[in-house]
C-alpha cells in the first residue's frame, strides 16, 4: 500500500496535508464492504484463514504456557506470580461478555478486529523490551502484568466477532471438513514452530544467554503479528445484519439471573472453573521450576495434548449425540479428576507419567469446550442466548481467575511444604493437584441435579 501526499500552500507561512482520496477509497474497499461476497471470494477468503490461523496459534501458544512461564522467572518471578500471570487470559475473558454489545450494534467489524488484534498480538511480542528497561525487578514484572493483560484483553473483547467472521464465509455443509483440515495444518504447524523455539531457548539457556534466545522467540511473534495483520485484512467479511434486539449492560447480568435453572447451569460452570483453574496454570511452573524439565521436551508433551484433543473431538461429539451432552460432561470432569489424580503423583522419578496426564488432558478438554458451550446455548432461552452466553462468559472469568489466585496464595503459604509417605515426596503444588481434583467432584453432584432438568433444556433449544 503506497501513501501518497500531495502538499497545497494555503497561505505564505502554512501548508496544509491532503491526503490522497485514493489511499481512503481503499481503506474502505478493504475494511468496509457492503457488497454480497461471490463463492470464489469466500473460498480464497477460506484459504488464507488457514494461515492466519497458523500465526495466530503460533503467536498464543509462544506466548502462554511454559514459555511465558519460563519468560516470568527470567524477569524474577516466583511460583505464585508466574501462576498468577499465566490465568490473565482467562480473567481477560470476562470482557467477552460486553463485547455483543459494541459489535452487535455494527455493519462492518472487519476493522476494528484486525485493528485490535494487531494491536495485542504486537504488544504480546513487545513484552520483549521490558528486561531493557532499567527499572526494578518488580516494576518490571508490573509492566510484563499489564502488557499482558491489556493484550489479552484486545484479543479476547474481538474474540466472537472473528470466530463468527470465520463463520460466515463458511458453508454450514462444509464446515466439519473445513475446521478439521484447517486445524489440522494450523496444528502441524504449530508444532513445528513450537519445536524449533524450545530447542533455541534449551540451546541459549545452556549457554546462560536466556535473553538472547527470548529475544528470538519475541522478535518472531513480532512479525508473525504484522504477517497475521496482512492475512486477516486480505480475508473478506459479509456485511452483517444488525441485531433487532439491542444488547445492553444491565440486561446481561438482570436476566440470566431470574433464570433458577440456568443458574444450576450457572453453579456448574463456577465449580468447573474453581477446580480447573486452580492448578491448571501451575502445570507448567511445575515442570518449569519443580521438574526442571527442557523447554523442547515441554512442547512435546503441550503438542501431544493438542494432537489428543483433535483426535478425541469428533468421537465427543457423536457420543453427545448418542448419549446426551450433560452425560459427555460427566465423563470429562472424570477424566479430569484423574488427570489431576495423576499430576499429584508426578516427580522427577515418575516422569513417564507425564505422556498420560497430557493425553488425557486433551481428551478431556476437547470435550468440555464443546459440551459447555452445547449446555449453555441448551438451556438458554431461544429470544435471549446472547445475553446468557455472555452472562456465563463473564461467571467463568471471574471464577475461573478466583480458582488461579487460591492456588497462588496456597503455593506461597504451603511453599516449604515437604513430607514423604512410604518413600514418596509430597510437596505444594502436588496438593494444588490433589485439591482441584476434589473439587472437581462438586461438578459431578450439580450435574446430577441438572439431570432433572433435561426436558427443559429440550425446549430451550
Amino acid at each position: 500500500m503506497v501513501l501518497r501526499l500531495s502538499m497545497m500552500a494555503v497561505e505564505p507561512n502554512g501548508w496544509k496535508l491532503e491526503v490522497n482520496v485514493e489511499l481512503l477509497a481503499h481503506i474502505k474497499k478493504v475494511y468496509f464492504n457492503k457488497d454480497n461476497l461471490s463463492d470464489a471470494d469466500m473460498q480464497i477468503s477460506r484459504k488464507i484463514s488457514v494461515f492466519e490461523g497458523c500465526t495466530a496459534r503460533s503467536i498464543l501458544t509462544l506466548t502462554s504456557g511454559a514459555f511465558l512461564v519460563g519468560f516470568a522467572k527470567f524477569l524474577g518471578a516466583s511460583n505464585q506470580i508466574s501462576g498468577i500471570i499465566s490465568a490473565i487470559p482467562v480473567l481477560a475473558g470476562i470482557v467477552m461478555a460486553f463485547s455483543p454489545i459494541v459489535f452487535e450494534k455494527m455493519e462492518n467489524r472487519k476493522f476494528i478486529t484486525c485493528l485490535f488484534c494487531f494491536i495485542g498480538r504486537l504488544l504480546l511480542g513487545m513484552m520483549i523490551i521490558i528486561p531493557f528497561i532499567k527499572v526494578s525487578r518488580v516494576f518490571q514484572l508490573s509492566i510484563l502484568i499489564s502488557v499482558f493483560f491489556i493484550a489479552n484483553l484486545l484479543l479476547a473483547f474481538t474474540s466472537p466477532a472473528s470466530q463468527t467472521w470465520i463463520l460466515d464465509i463458511t458453508p454450514e455443509k462444509i464446515r466439519g471438513v473445513y475446521f478439521g483440515r484447517r486445524e489440522s495444518i494450523v496444528l502441524g504447524t504449530v508444532t513445528i514452530i513450537t519445536l524449533v523455539m524450545g530447542q533455541v531457548l534449551d540451546r541459549y539457556e545452556k549457554r546462560g544467554d536466556m535473553l538472547i534466545g527470548f529475544a528470538i522467540l519475541y522478535i518472531f511473534v513480532i512479525f508473525s503479528a504484522i504477517a497475521n495483520f496482512i492475512m486477516f485484512s486480505n480475508i473478506k467479511e459479509p456485511c452483517n445484519k444488525l441485531a433487532k434486539n439491542k444488547v445492553s449492560f444491565k440486561n446481561i447480568f438482570k436476566i440470566p439471573l431470574k433464570n433458577n435453572v440456568y443458574m444450576i447451569v450457572v453453579l456448574l460452570m463456577a465449580l468447573w472453573n474453581i477446580g480447573f483453574q486452580l492448578a491448571a496454570p501451575f502445570t507448567s511452573v511445575y515442570m518449569v521450576s519443580h521438574l526442571k524439565l527442557g523447554y523442547s521436551l515441554i512442547t512435546i508433551m503441550t503438542v501431544l495434548a493438542s494432537f489428543t484433543s483433535v483426535l478425541s473431538v469428533r468421537l465427543w461429539g457423536r457420543l453427545a449425540d448418542k448419549k446426551s451432552w450433560l452425560y459427555l460432561i460427566k465423563l470429562m470432569v472424570v477424566i479430569q479428576i484423574l488427570c489431576f489424580f495423576i499430576w499429584f503423583f508426578i516427580n522427577r522419578n515418575t516422569l513417564f507419567l507425564l505422556p498420560i496426564a497430557h493425553i488425557l488432558s486433551g481428551a478431556a478438554i476437547a470435550g468440555i469446550n464443546i459440551s459447555i458451550n452445547n449446555i449453555q446455548y441448551s438451556f438458554s432461552p431461544k429470544e435471549s442466548k446472547t445475553i446468557y452466553m455472555g452472562f456465563s462468559s463473564a461467571v467463568n472469568g471471574i471464577f475461573g481467575f478466583c480458582g488461579t489466585l487460591a492456588g497462588a496464595y496456597f503455593v506461597k503459604d504451603a511453599d516449604s511444604l515437604y513430607f514423604k509417605v512410604a518413600g514418596f515426596t509430597i510437596e505444594n503444588m502436588q496438593m494444588i493437584f490433589l485439591t482441584a481434583g476434589v473439587v472437581l467432584t462438586g461438578c459431578l453432584i450439580v450435574i446430577r441435579i441438572l439431570k432433572k432438568y433435561e426436558d427443559y433444556a429440550t425446549i430451550q433449544a
